[in-house]
């Protein structure tokens, strides 16, 4: 009898339970539950009739799904705002395009010309006054010397054809210190300006050219003959100018009255006429 008991009140805490959680959830899901009696007409098919709170029930809309991601509303940018206002005319457009400026067209010749300017003006940023070559050639003067069997020292003037620049004094004044090329030589041209010689600077004033060498000119091994023979290759060469009459000779840019220890005059301007 006892075991019978106990089974009965078992049974109706589980009903009691189960109607418990049946409440829950129907307060839970209320809204879900009338919503969808409604939808179906469930009361009406079943009882003929469906209760008022049910007929009154608003069926709430369906959000759209967001794929769990926040919506965010986007404000429409320049570009977009401009293209939808209707009240922008077709003129302010206009208007709008012709305030940026155009960029010209450059042809493959205009660029190569002002790459070459930025060139130049890269190069005369140092300050040093540049040397213009040209293709063109210039026929020089150049006086070398012939020493004969008995030790005789004579001129030997050949023509040489050197690049044209704005400094031909200077070009030919170099070309000279640097001896006779290979076939000078076979032809016997040879120099007794010392080697090593440098020419540090050439001006022309009064058709007079002031000609500055570096120490090395002073000495020559071969004594008076030597002087003598040095000064007539630069006095024969630079004169050979018609704008240039004589030379002052300056050693690292002093005028000295003798040259050497034979002493042979430097000290005013030598012309052709010195050697004879």
């Amino acid at each position: 009898m006892a075991k019978k008991k106990n089974s009965t009140g078992f049974r109706l805490a589980l009903w009691i339970l189960a109607v418990l959680v049946l409440l829950i959830v129907f307060l839970v899901k209320s809204d879900d539950i009338v919503t969808n009696l409604k939808e179906t007409r469930f009361f009406e098919r079943v009882f003929g009739s469906t209760p008022e709170f049910v007929k009154n029930h608003k069926i709430p809309e369906e959000k759209p799904e967001s794929n769990n991601l926040l919506d965010i509303e986007v404000a429409p940018g320049p570009a977009e705002t401009e293209s939808a206002s209707p009240e922008k005319s077709g003129t302010e457009a206009g208007q709008s395009a012709e305030s940026q400026p155009a960029v010209p067209d450059i042809t493959p010749q205009e660029k190569s010309t002002v790459e070459s300017e930025k060139t130049d003006q890269q190069k005369n940023t140092a300050g040093i006054p540049e040397k213009k070559v040209t293709t063109e050639e210039t026929k020089v003067s150049l006086c070398f010397v012939i020493i004969d069997a008995d030790g005789t020292v004579s001129r030997k003037p050949v023509l040489r054809a050197l690049p044209h620049t704005d400094l031909p004094l200077t070009d030919s004044m170099r070309a000279l210190l640097a001896g006779p090329d290979l076939q000078e030589s076979k032809a016997g041209c040879m120099s007794l300006i010392p080697k090593g010689t440098k020419l540090l600077s050439a001006s022309v004033r009064d058709a007079t050219a002031y000609l500055n060498f570096s120490s090395e000119f002073e000495f020559n091994t071969i004594g008076v003959e030597g002087y003598l023979g040095q000064l007539m290759q630069i006095v024969y060469t630079a004169t050979s100018f018609a704008t240039i009459d004589s030379v002052q000779i300056l050693i690292d840019g002093e005028k000295k009255e003798y040259l050497g220890s034979e002493g042979v005059w430097i000290g005013s301007p030598l012309a052709r006429s010195s050697f004879r």
